[in-house]
């Protein structure tokens, strides 16, 4: 038994052109084992999707739930999905679709326990009046909803966000200081710094006291290296009064800025 499964999976078979729909990738993970969110951590690979979409379709961004930490061999600590794992993004299809359409995602993981594994896989879906009724599940994505972070821009965000600092572009390291004043005080807090192949980050910390917490990082851009997002994504993970684990967006300009 591989200890990765995952499947191909719609919001609704019925394609109607400008009007997004929600496709996504379903992993059920054997128990023990574990994948990786965009950040793995100290050690790991990032879980991977890349679509295949007929000409004139535009996919959003992946949409990543709140990982957990793992402590691995050595004490590494990871970042990632165990049980299950539902990542995804909204499709818009182009005006004038008909017919059947077909869709390819080249999926890519690594599952770790005491060891870890490659896994890779192309899963193929075409919707329309054919598609299996399995692949369409509306109450999926609408389970896992909650588990995607809010935007800090969003109509009733948890908190205000202030960014100080920058990464200059001639390779000198810069500090990036990045202040959350909660609405209300969270039980516990946990940040998934960022990550970038083209960023050394030297030092990483969040402080939380009451209803204010402090997130810091050094880095240093490495020459001849472009940073692949800008700005940087990085998480808050925060449990709420009652238990409830609740996640924060919180995007960093690498050239400066200051949002509040």
């Amino acid at each position: 038994m591989e200890p990765v499964e995952a499947r191909l999976v719609a919001s609704t078979a019925r394609v109607e052109g400008g009007k997004p729909l929600a496709l996504g990738v379903f992993f059920r993970i054997r128990r023990g084992w574990h994948v990786y969110w965009i950040n793995p951590g100290d050690s790991g690979l990032a879980t991977s999707v890349r679509w295949t979409l007929p000409e004139g379709f535009t996919a959003g961004p992946l949409r990543w739930p709140l990982p957990e930490r793992f402590k691995q061999q050595g004490g590494a600590v990871g970042y990632g999905y165990a049980d299950e794992l539902l990542l995804s993004a909204l499709v818009t299809p182009t005006r004038g679709i008909q017919g059947a359409v077909p869709i390819r995602a080249r999926v890519g993981w690594l599952a770790c326990e005491a060891y870890c594994l490659r896994g890779t896989k192309t899963l193929d879906l075409t919707l329309g009046a054919d598609t299996p009724g399995q692949a369409v599940d509306p109450a999926l994505f609408e389970s896992w909803a909650g588990r995607l972070p809010a935007d800090p821009e969003s109509r009733d965000p948890p908190g205000t966000l202030r960014v100080r600092g920058a990464v200059p572009r001639d390779g000198a390291p810069g500090t990036v200081a990045v202040t959350v004043t909660w609405r209300s005080t969270p039980a516990t807090v946990e940040w998934f710094p960022p990550d970038d192949q083209a960023l050394m980050v030297e030092a990483a910390d969040s402080r939380t006291r009451g209803m204010r917490t402090v997130l810091t990082f050094r880095a240093r851009r490495l020459a001849g290296e472009e940073p692949t997002t800008n700005p940087l994504e990085s998480l808050l993970v925060w449990t709420d009064a009652g238990g409830v684990r609740r996640g924060l967006r919180i995007p960093i300009e690498l050239d400066g800025g200051r949002k509040s």
